[in-house]
């Protein structure tokens, strides 16, 4: 089995990084990659500008603008628009029903899985997944007691006991519509496709307490590395600033590991791409 592991400073030479590593790989295809990204706002322009421009060449298939990618995981330009996450919440479920009528989303976004996560006969209500990880940053970053509760994973988010966890997390529960440490991107009932939405499959947000710190690992089941990888990333990133600014923390390092990542440009786009980069690409540690 083949497989990389990459670390680096921004999500630029990350993203490179993890590209030329595929790139020398038969097949250009690798299991279990990590990817861990230590500013994963930061980006180097000029390598931006020419992904964007060798994007913008592609007819067959047509690519979607990073920042369209970007949108479907963080709606960066709505929340700048916002004072809480509340009101980015709110706004986005109202315009939720709208976007799914795009035919790229008839089954959801990213996004309106972590803020609006469809209910149960039992419990019809959309869930706010996000809102419940920033409430319990909130209330949990000053006892310094839990490390790795803040969850976006697999469980049905009306799944769970709120009996046999620690107090701070049962007290929280009624006000999070019953679910436990976790909240959920795939939904079994309504994601029965092969393939497609949804590739991510998990986020787990993790509280350094010696340094007031959230850290954002990320779970893909497929990852394809030119298409979506690089928007993927900078989605996460902004994400994880979103969440620790709202629960008073700092944003830290995004690290995504891949079930399976495929490269599918050609040479000559990935040589274009490492001319660009103004920053050695090896060798920088994080």
């Amino acid at each position: 089995m083949h497989t990389i592991t990459v670390d680096a400073p921004d999500i630029s030479r990350a993203w490179l990084e993890a590209c030329t590593r595929l790139s020398e790989i038969p097949g250009k295809k690798a299991f279990h990659t990590m990817v861990r990204i230590a500013r994963p706002l930061h980006e180097d322009p000029h390598l931006r500008a020419e992904l964007d421009r060798l994007r913008a060449a592609r007819t067959k298939p047509p690519l979607y603008p990073i920042n369209t990618v970007v949108n479907t995981l963080f709606p960066a330009a709505l929340a700048a628009t916002c004072t809480t996450h509340e009101q980015l919440s709110e706004r986005y479920r109202a315009m939720y029903p709208r976007l799914q009528e795009i035919r790229r989303n008839t089954h959801g976004t990213y996004f309106g899985r972590l803020v609006s996560y469809p209910g149960t006969p039992d419990k019809p209500e959309p869930v706010d997944q996000l809102a419940r990880v920033i409430r319990r940053l909130n209330m949990l970053r000053t006892t310094a007691k839990w490390s790795a509760v803040y969850e976006a994973g697999t469980a049905h988010v009306t799944d769970g006991d709120a009996s046999a966890w620690p107090d701070e997390l049962a007290a929280d529960e009624p006000a999070a519509g019953g679910a436990g440490p976790e909240a959920v991107i795939r939904a079994a009932s309504l994601d029965t496709q092969t393939l497609d939405f949804p590739c991510l499959s998990h986020c787990s947000f993790q509280f350094d307490s010696a340094t007031n710190t959230v850290h954002l690992a990320a779970y893909y089941r497929s990852h394809y590395m030119f298409d979506r990888a690089y928007g993927n990333y900078l989605a996460l990133g902004h994400l994880c600033a979103w969440v620790a600014r709202h629960a008073g923390l700092t944003p830290g390092t995004v690290s995504v590991m891949s079930g399976c990542a495929r490269l599918e440009c050609t040479k000559s786009e990935l040589g274009a791409l490492q001319d660009a980069v103004t920053t050695p690409l090896f060798g920088l540690g994080a």
